[in-house]
């Protein structure tokens, strides 16, 4: 019974005509019932016909809303849509005066006073109804449209971000490779760590934070290969932090791929990166400082070449998180500070 009542329903729903059929139907049965309870059996049929009448008149300016939205390809001319309304109106007053009078010469004067308002409101009534759903399907069609065109311009970031990061990182092996090949084999298989994750761990929107930070972990252990004993590493990382926590992937690693990049290119003997992330009240709280050197122009605006990683990640940020996110980069004599707070989703 449920099945066929389910089946039943969803047709309706399909159909816009059965749609509108049931809905004047219910309407017309309310109203109906309502003056059958109250006893007065004599004025149950003039009641429907009553509500039939309003139904039409909202119709007739539904139709009239229509017509007017789609000009462009249906031109109705006005002594049509005037006749169309003084029908409505005749009819009305004469109808009334036979209903409740039985008298139409004698009381249809009467009523015309009394169903030209009534039809001026439900028609504009009608009309109304029609321009709020053309707004409201504008409004969605619209919404649509602005969400691909954001989901569109995220996997654009994010096929652009991926090369970039591969490309920074093949070009330190390379340099490595030329003067210190013994550490290469351990650099190349911390290398495919990387990349797989990034290839196959962040086509969802969302991901665990845990496996975001073992990505980022890979990534230090990567650079500790790379630089040795010049890195003065300091590290302040959450060991667990949640299981519900997750994080828009490949956002972090940018920030923290920067500050390895720019404290290596300073002239002096050591190099310092310092990395802290922790999970405070709902907020994914992440400080990274690095050294760098204020007389090399390119530093001072934290930079990448053509402004890529950076560009990328800040706009990442806002089109997935909007407000819920802080981001302030500020630095110090030779040592730069990025501090970044996301919402945890």
């Amino acid at each position: 019974m449920m099945k066929h009542l389910e089946s039943f329903i969803g047709k309706v729903m399909a159909s816009r005509t059965l749609l509108h059929l049931s809905f004047c139907l219910a309407f017309v049965g309310t109203f109906s019932f309502a003056v059958v309870l109250s006893g007065n059996l004599d004025v149950a049929g003039a009641a429907m016909i009553s509500c039939l009448y309003i139904l039409t008149c909202t119709y007739v300016g539904r139709w009239y809303g229509k017509s007017w939205l789609n000009r462009s390809s249906v031109q109705v001319p006005v002594s049509k849509s005037v006749l169309i309304f003084l029908t409505l109106v005749l009819g009305g007053a004469a109808g009334a005066a036979y209903m409740f009078k039985g008298n139409v010469a004698g009381y249809f004067l009467q009523n015309l006073f009394i169903c030209f308002p009534i039809s001026l409101l439900f028609v504009f009534f009608g009309i109304a109804i029609a321009l709020a759903r053309h707004t409201l399907a504008v409004q969605m069609t619209e919404a649509k449209i602005a969400q691909e065109q954001k989901e569109s311009e995220l996997r654009l970031l994010l096929s652009q971000l991926s090369p970039h990061f591969l490309f920074n990182t093949l070009n330190n092996i390379y340099g490595i490779s030329l003067t210190q090949q013994q550490r290469v084999p351990n650099l190349l298989l911390k290398l495919s760590e990387l990349l797989r994750y990034s290839v196959y761990e962040t086509r969802e929107d969302f991901i665990l934070l845990e496996n975001e930070l073992l990505y980022l972990k890979n990534y230090i252990d990567f650079e500790k290969i790379q630089n040795g004993n010049r890195l003065m590493l300091e590290l302040a990382i959450e060991e667990n932090p949640g299981e519900q926590i997750r994080i828009a992937p490949m956002l972090l690693i940018v920030f923290v791929e920067n500050a390895f990049k720019h404290s290596k290119s300073t002239r002096k003997p050591s190099m310092l990166v310092a990395i802290t992330l922790q999970v405070q009240e709902g907020w994914i709280c992440c400080t990274v400082k690095n050294s760098f050197d204020p007389g090399q122009k390119e530093q001072t605006g934290f930079q990448e070449p053509s402004g890529i990683g950076l560009h990328h990640t800040l706009k990442r940020l806002n089109l997935i998180y909007g407000s819920d996110y802080f981001y302030n980069a500020t630095h110090d004599n030779d040592t730069y500070h990025v501090e970044l707070r996301l919402k945890a989703k």
